[in-house]
Formats: C-alpha cells, structure tokens, sequence
C-alpha cells in the first residue's frame, strides 16, 4: 500500500477521534489561556488588531489567533465559534503524522517504523488540547515540521533550504513562545556535524543567521522588551539550581511515562549511539538538536513550575515524544547494540514505577497541565486509588520486561513501537475521558442558557468582581458573553494581566470608574459577597450572579464581603453599609447539626462584640448605623470549618440587611 494512503489514512483517524472527543467538552476550563486565544482571534476578526476587552494588547503568540480569526467572521456565535476551532485544532494537530514521518525518513529510518513514528505522533495524551481553544496543536506540527526541515539544512544548506527553515521557525516562535528555543536547537545540530568549526558554519549559514537575529534584534530595540514579550515580560524568571533540577527529574519520568515507556532505554542508547558514531551528518544534527530541545524545554517547564505553577507542564514537553521515537527506530536500524545498558535502563525504570508512583502526583494540583496525569487519575477513579496505581505499576513493569527483551531480539523494533502507540492511545483516553468529565463538571456551574447576558439585550454591559470573586467564573462569562465589555474589580484582585478598571466608591455609595459615574447595565458575581444596590432594576438572577439595568444611578447600599452565595460567612470579612445613618444592621447567625459551637468577633469604630454560635441555635444580632456616607462593621473567628469543596468558613448567616 502506498505510504500517501497510510498517511492519509492515519491523518483522518486521528482528526475523527480527536474532534469526536472534543463535541464531548462543552465549556472551557483550561482558563485564561482558553479566553485570551479565541478573544485576540476575534479582535482580529473584528478589528483587525489584538484586543481583550476592547482594549489593544502585547502578546507574542499570535499565529493561531490569526488562523482561527476567520471562525469570527464567519459566526458571532460563541458557540459555533468554538465548534468550528475545535476542528481546526484537531485538523493541525493530525496533522503531526506527516512531519513526523518525514523527519524519520529523512534520518534514513525504514518506511515502517517511520510509520509507527508517525502513529507514536498523533497518539500521544496531549493530544487531548486538540479541543481545547489553545495553541498546542497548532504549534505543535509546526515544530516537528522546523525540525524535519532542520535536517535538511544540516546535511543541504541550500539558499531555498535556509529560506524555509527561517519561516518555519518565525510560525512555530509565533505560535508559543517557548518554541523560540527550536531555531536555536537545529543551528547547535548543524555545529555539531560540522565537528564544532564555527567558521564553516557561519560562511554556511550566514543568511540563516542574519534572517533569524534580524527580527528580534530590530523588535526588542524598537519596542523594548515589554512590548515584544508582553504577559510573558512580568514573570517570575528566579532560578533556584536545586529546585529545578528536582522539577527537571519529575518532567522527565513523566516524559517517559507520556512516551510510551517502552521505547525509552532504546531511544536513550539510540541518541548516544548518534551522538558517539554517527552514520550520517543527520543523525549528529538530529542527536544533538533532540538533546538541546529537551534540555531548553525541561529547563523552562522546570522554572515555571518551581517559581509560578508549582506543577507538571507537560504542555511544553509533549513535541519530544516523536522525537523519542525517532531515536529508539535509529536504535533499531542500528541492529539492537548496547544490551546490557538497555538492560540496565529498562531495570531502572522498573525500579522507578516501582518506587515513585504516578498517584501521587495525580493528586490535587499537580495535574492540571499534565494530560498523562489525568489519565491516571481517571483510572483510579473507576478502580480505587489502590488499584489503579497497582495497575500503571503493572502496566509499566511489563513494559520495562519489553524493552529489555527488544535488545536480546527476542521483541522486534515494530512490536516495541507498537506497544509504545497503544500506550499512548491508552493514556490518550483516559485523558480524554477525564477532560470531558472536567469540563461537564465546570459546564454545571454556569447558567443552563451560556449566553444569558448577551440574550438580555441591555447593550454595553460591566462586569463586576466583589471580594471573593472567582476567576474562573469571570472569564467564562466573559468568553461566552461578548456584550461584557469591561471587568470592573470592587475589593477583589486582578484576574489577569489585560484591561481591567478599578471601582471606587463615593461615600453617597456611587460606584466610579476612572473618576466617571457607572451608569452601564452591570453583571454582579455574588460567590462570595452580597452586593445590594439602588438605582437599578434586577432583570435576572443566575446561580452566582444577578445582571442589573439602571433605573438612575447605581449605588451601593451594602456589601457583605465574605458571605457566600449559599449563606456561609467566610472565617473572616467586612460588612459595608452606605447612607443607612439611623437604620440597623440586622445579622441572623446559626449552625447545622453535628458541627461545632464557633465564636464569632464583630468590631466596628466603638464597637466589640464577641458571640458564640452553637448548633442548631440562632444568633441574631442588630448594630446601629451611627454615621452618614459608609460604615462597616468586620467579623472574625478564631477557628475554621472546611466543607467538602474545601472552602474555610465560620458560621451561617441567614440574614444580612439593613432595617429601621
């Protein structure tokens, strides 16, 4: 058969699964990059320029929100829009086989392992993103698409040659940032077979050299770095050596895990093997590229997660298990040499999976960028914990027994990668799997009509985040609802680096922003805080938000930061009351059964009232308001509740209001 029909073959496979998984996601929840991508494709799309929120920004990723910009001109429904990118997405991403098998090919591996390469490429777990709305799956083609024309310029410089190469490299830099270190990697590959004479190779590749350094050079002088780099320019860029290389370990076994595990101790001896006695300058080029990308991505997944995430990124490591697989089919064409240091590599990742299980680490927030993780824990959800750790122990001790006997010849290269893709495919459902159930999930907590704001018809609407205010909430109001123009943040944090007005309030209890009277229809998230206004009318109430249009002018009348929307106080906040000089605040505290008694500290300006609430009793309490403009009264409590979202409260407030 053909290698066209196989490949053509595999590309449709691949995109009818992946975008068969992906109907079944019915929200983002990868935020905020699943709300700044599709919101700079319609800034282009309406625009022609970058904008959140209607306001311009900086931001050095544009490639896909300039291929899905279309979407947006073709449909203003969110919903659509989001279908129809799903399916780019998975297109780009199937895409992969080909470059894949290609770069195999090109390193003088046999048309059917280079097949099972290309299988490797498009069964990996991160293919889970290719319904996402984010740029993984664009980039990721791309990337194995610079890298394949990488070794061509190793071994054929051509002028034609170079010229493509540079393009690719600007779309994979355009498409994520970290890619920036591929160009980078493939010109230290061309060093190496040029056997480290530097002269030769600038006379070689001077016009790649000036096309490459040209841009950013003109860029950063131009613009200064904040501009360039954007969001990326306000990172945490510490380096803490002992962190890191704890973090470098963890990607790595990870990596392994993602790879297939099986193909690991062959791909391992296959590199040294390329990078010792090279058969071909493309074998060098590739050995020394392969090792300096994972080197740069390891690094940079280390950093960021050692000083701003705090766990996996394997969104920045997934495009070198092709690469791995390449490695092991070079080990392979080589006819299995080294068996006892595979051996010896396929003992110790026994011993690890043995020692360092996965569940672990698939526990609370080490998961959320790790699609392999996800797998596991979805796993261990249908089993137990116990038992599905015991299963990805045994799954990986039989594959560790695989690769050892593949360097006796007892197992051949084709049924080694072959293992390695239905590992992949296995890891690939099960991260499907729990990313649909991730996103029912956070689809349950939004409003049964998405674009209910939008279907309101009030106009222009602002968004306002009280104290407590959650930011996933905000940003899928704001993904889902193009009528919310601007987020206006009362008491609570920025959720993000884009436009973002501040909210002032006067003492009559006029809300101002940037020094104007609000007079706009408002979006009000009360998962936290109770906000009650005059001057407006409430047009509808939704789970933990109530949209209002003005009647006059909005004011404040009170704000309860700290009580959430089902009525528990936080263990500690503020009461805020405007122009209610003469009136009492009312507060009506209990507790359910079976929890325990809780003393509550109330203080104001003269004011000191310590109370203890037991359960199943009510506490009601009544503050006079003494002075006109705003007064407040703050709450305390020494000890906290946890309840099973893992919230800390203190008591239950049944009422919270103003009275005469």
């Amino acid at each position: 058969m053909p290698t066209w029909v196989w490949l053509a073959g595999m590309v449709t496979a691949s995109f009818g699964g992946r975008f068969l998984a992906a109907l079944a996601r019915v929200a983002p929840y990868y935020l905020p990059d699943e709300y700044i991508y599709p919101s700079l494709a319609r800034g282009f799309a309406e625009h022609g320029r970058p904008l959140i929120r209607g306001v311009g920004v900086h931001f050095p990723a544009l490639l896909d929100p300039l291929l899905t910009a279309p979407v947006w001109l073709a449909t203003s429904n969110p919903e659509t829009a989001w279908r129809l990118t799903q399916a780019m997405h998975a297109v780009a991403f199937s895409a992969a086989a080909i470059p894949a098998y290609v770069l195999a090919r090109r390193l003088r591996v046999s048309r059917g392992l280079a097949l099972l390469v290309a299988a490797i490429a498009v069964a990996v777990p991160d293919g889970v993103y290719a319904g996402s709305m984010l740029a993984d799956a664009v980039a990721y083609p791309i990337v194995l698409a610079t890298l394949c024309v990488g070794v061509q310029l190793t071994t054929s410089p051509r002028p034609r040659t170079q010229l493509a190469f540079v393009a690719a490299s600007a779309l994979a830099v355009t498409a994520r940032i970290q890619y920036a270190a591929v160009p980078i990697a493939v010109l230290l590959g061309v060093v190496a077979a040029d056997r480290f004479r530097l002269t030769k190779t600038v006379k070689r590749l001077w016009p790649t050299l000036a096309l490459l350094a040209a841009p950013p050079v003109l860029l950063f002088g131009a613009f200064g770095r904040a501009q360039v780099l954007g969001v990326y320019s306000h990172g945490n860029h510490g380096f803490h050596g002992g962190a890191i290389l704890h973090w470098i370990a963890r990607d790595a076994m990870l990596l392994a895990y993602s790879t297939g595990w099986v193909i690991v101790p062959g791909a391992i001896v296959g590199i040294a093997y390329a990078l010792g006695r090279p058969r071909t300058r493309a074998e060098i080029g590739f050995a020394v590229t392969a090792l300096t990308l994972a080197g740069a991505l390891l690094l940079a997944a280390a950093q960021i997660a050692d000083t701003d995430s705090q766990r996996f990124q394997e969104r920045y490591l997934f495009v070198l298990v092709p690469l791995a697989a390449v490695a092991f089919a070079l080990y392979a064409e080589r006819g299995f040499p080294a068996k006892l240091p595979v051996a010896l590599a396929s003992a110790a990742l026994l011993a690890l999976a043995a020692r360092v299980p996965l569940s672990g680490y698939a526990a609370a927030h080490n998961k959320d960028d790790s699609p392999t993780l996800w797998a596991v824990l979805r796993l261990e959800s249908i089993v137990t914990t116990g038992n599905g750790a015991l299963a990805v122990a045994v799954v990986a001790a039989l594959l560790s027994g695989l690769a050892a006997l593949v360097a006796f010849k007892r197992v051949g290269a084709v049924a080694a990668l072959t293992a390695a893709a239905a590992a992949c495919c296995a890891l690939s459902a099960g991260a499907t799997s729990f990313d649909s159930k991730m996103s029912h999930d956070v689809r349950s907590s939004l409003p049964h009509d998405l674009e209910w704001v939008d279907h309101a018809r009030l106009g222009a609407v602002d968004l306002v985040a009280p104290p407590g205010a959650r930011k996933e909430q905000s940003w899928e109001q704001l993904f889902w609802n193009h009528s919310l123009k601007r987020l206006l943040v009362l008491g609570s944090p920025r959720i993000d680096q884009f436009a973002t007005a501040q909210v002032r309030v006067a003492p009559d209890g006029r809300m101002l922003v940037g020094g104007r009277i609000e007079r706009r229809p408002l979006l009000v998230q009360t998962y936290a805080s109770l906000v009650e206004l005059t001057g407006v009318r409430r047009v509808r109430h939704e789970l933990i938000f109530d949209l209002y249009r003005p009647v006059g002018i909005p004011r404040l009348r009170l704000l309860a930061a700290g009580l959430f929307a089902d009525r528990w106080l936080a263990p500690r906040g503020a009461i805020t009351v405007w122009n209610a000089k003469g009136q009492r605040l009312a507060v009506d505290l209990s507790l359910p059964a079976r929890s325990q008694a809780t003393t509550m500290r109330f203080m104001a300006p003269g004011l000191r009232r310590l109370v203890r609430v037991r359960p199943r009793s009510n506490v009601r309490l009544s503050f006079p308001v003494p002075t006109a403009g705003a007064w407040s009264v703050h709450f305390a409590t020494p000890r906290s509740a946890y309840l099973a979202d893992d919230r800390a409260v203190s008591v239950v407030a049944r009422r919270v209001a103003l009275v005469h």
